[in-house]
């Protein structure tokens, strides 16, 4: 894509960046949803695609799942949003079901609010079916729990 670099493995300096850009690019604090862990323990796992300039455009932070090792988890992704529509997001979600058949996966699974539209459509778009599971993240906090098999088209 014109105007960013190659997507790369997640490293722990990127943590500092993307706290800085979540929250405006979520529209609300993400607070602990973006913890350090993911960037200094589960870093090669996690994607992070910049601009040419260096700048942030997208993250993805996942992890392969030790309690079903075949399971590849999306814990969150974010893209900025001047960039969306532009196929970063599937980018994202690519590089890192790659990487994950590389350990063995064979199904990707990742969570979406009921109220939240745009996330339920990017999903079903890259061919994640799943059913709404009320209290998930525990009461009063529904998710759709997506998943799909591996490769991602």
């Amino acid at each position: 894509m014109d105007g960013l670099q190659a997507p790369r493995v997640l490293a722990a300096a990127d943590f500092d960046a993307a706290r800085t850009v979540a929250d405006e690019w979520f529209g609300h604090p993400v607070g602990l949803t973006l913890h350090r862990l993911f960037f200094d323990q589960l870093g090669p796992h996690g994607v992070w695609i910049a601009r040419d300039d260096g700048a942030p455009a997208g993250f993805l932070l996942g992890l392969v799942s030790l309690a079903e090792p075949d399971l590849a988890y999306v814990h969150l992704h974010a893209v900025d949003p001047a960039l969306r529509g532009q196929g970063i997001g599937a980018l994202l979600y690519r590089e890192f079901g790659r990487r994950a058949m590389g350990r063995g996966c064979t199904r990707m699974r990742a969570l979406a609010a009921p109220g939240r539209p745009g996330s339920i459509a990017f999903h079903r778009a890259l061919g994640f079916e799943g059913p709404l599971v009320a209290g998930h993240l525990g009461p009063g906090e529904d998710r759709i729990v997506f998943e799909r098999a591996l490769p991602l088209p």
